[in-house]
């Protein structure tokens, strides 16, 4: 057996995490709001073409989702 490879290529170091916002999200089930935080890539990660990724956390229970 091998070691295993590293999955996905993203070092922590190469992400900004921004302030928890607010915001009204709709989904399946109706509209809620959610606790947002935005991962944005820096330097030459956003230069190899990464966007950004929001998750969105639910206040009450702690439940979490990626957005789109």
């Amino acid at each position: 057996m091998g070691v295993a490879k590293p999955r996905g290529g993203f070092p922590v170091e190469d992400w900004e995490i921004s302030e928890p916002y607010e915001a009204q999200i709709r989904g399946l089930r109706g509209s809620r709001r959610y606790l947002i935080v935005d991962f944005v890539p820096q330097r030459e990660t956003r230069a190899r073409g990464h966007f950004k990724l929001s998750v969105a956390v639910d206040p009450e229970t702690g439940e979490v989702d990626m957005l789109r």
